[in-house]
C-alpha cells in the first residue's frame, strides 16, 4: 500500500479496479503480455513503484479482478437460488444474470477469453476454483430439477458446463439472428426442450 497513507480494504480494492480500467483497452490492443507494468503505471496517472504497492506483475491485476468478476456473478447465482421458485425458473434467471453481466462487460470478457489462457497455471487454477463453485450451483439447479421429476436423467455437471458454454457465443457471434437476450432466451428453450420433435 501507499506509504503514510492507510486506506480501508474497500478503497484499495477500489483502486486496484481503477488500474485495470486504465489499462483494460491497451490489453486488447496490445495483449496482456505485451503491454508492460510502466505503461499501465502511466495509463492509471501514478509512478511505476506506486504500482507495485498495489499489484507485484501484471498476472495479479489480471487474477484480482477475473476473482472479483467471478465472485459477483457467484453472489448473484446464490441470491437467485435461494428465490422461492422452480429449479427451471431459478436455472433460467441465473443464467439470464450472467448474460446480463457479459453484455454489460464486454470487454472484460473478451481479455479473460483470449488473454486469460497466457497466464500462469497457478493462476489459472485459482480462476477454476471461482468458476467451478459457479458450475456447482448450476449443477445443483439440474439435479434439484431431475429429482423433481422436471428435467430428465442427465449428467448435471456436463449439463451445466454446456450451458455456461453457450453463454460466449451469443454475445460474441459475428452472425446474430437477434439480441443476446433473444438468443439466449432461444438457447435455454433448445437446452430444456431438445431439438426432437
Amino acid at each position: 500500500m501507499p506509504k503514510g497513507i492507510v486506506l480501508t480494504s474497500e478503497e484499495q480494492n477500489r483502486r486496484r479496479q481503477e488500474i485495470f480500467d486504465a489499462a483494460l483497452d491497451t490489453f486488447i490492443a496490445k495483449g496482456f503480455l505485451e503491454t508492460s507494468m510502466r505503461e499501465i503505471a502511466e495509463l492509471a496517472g501514478m509512478g511505476k513503484s506506486s504500482l507495485y504497492d498495489y499489484f507485484d506483475n501484471k498476472e495479479d491485476i489480471m487474477i484480482f479482478v477475473m476473482e472479483e468478476a467471478l465472485a459477483k456473478i457467484l453472489n448473484g447465482a446464490k441470491r437467485i437460488n435461494a428465490l422461492p421458485l422452480s429449479p427451471e425458473a431459478r436455472l433460467r434467471q441465473v443464467i439470464e444474470m450472467h448474460l446480463a453481466y457479459i453484455v454489460e462487460n464486454k470487454k472484460l470478457f473478451y481479455l479473460f477469453s483470449y488473454e486469460g489462457r497466457r497466464m500462469s497455471s497457478e493462476n489459472q487454477q485459482r480462476a477454476q476454483q471461482g468458476r467451478y463453485a459457479y458450475q456447482d450451483i448450476l449443477r445443483g439447479l439440474i439435479d434439484e430439477g431431475i429429482t423433481e421429476g422436471v428435467f430428465r436423467k442427465v449428467d448435471a455437471l456436463l449439463a451445466a458446463r454446456m450451458l455456461i458454454n453457450t453463454l460466449i457465443p451469443v454475445v460474441f457471434t459475428s452472425r446474430p439472428t437477434g439480441s443476446p437476450q433473444e438468443m439466449m432466451r432461444e438457447t435455454l428453450d433448445i437446452f430444456m426442450n431438445g431439438i426432437q420433435k
